[in-house]
């Protein structure tokens, strides 16, 4: 049997999963606390903790997975790395951007999705190339 380990990928699917599990109980906080059983019942912060959570959960996998296609197929620890860091930290940015918004033009969340979508793409390139 030949097995495929992925120590770098796991890694940051471990820290990616922290923060899943981070901004469900955020989510079930503010459902409590406002007493809405299912949707955000009209509260635009309990919208704000689900859109934190949802986004994550749209873009994490893709990203992890690419991640792990580049790392069974030798895309480079250096690389593997730089999309890891920049993945959870977009992704750390995004949810503080959506949780503790300033204002209309809000950088961090800017910031989160770009880094997410760099990831995704630079990733997808590099598979495409190796």
């Amino acid at each position: 049997m030949n097995l495929v380990s992925l120590p770098i990928t796991a890694v940051y699917a471990a820290l990616c999963g922290f923060l899943v599990i981070a901004l469900a109980a955020n989510v079930v906080r503010f459902r409590l606390g406002k007493k809405v059983s299912l949707g955000d019942g009209g509260h635009k912060d309990v919208n704000r903790a689900i859109r934190a959570h949802g986004n994550t959960m749209e873009y994490v996998p893709l990203a992890l997975l690419l991640m792990a296609l580049l790392e069974i197929n030798g895309g480079g620890d250096t690389a593997l790395h730089i999309y890891g860091a920049l993945l959870l930290g977009g992704r750390l940015l995004y949810a503080y951007g959506m949780l503790v918004p300033k204002s209309s033009a809000n950088p961090p969340r800017q910031l989160g999705i770009l880094t997410s979508w760099i990831v995704i793409l630079a990733a997808g390139v590099q598979l495409l190339i190796i």
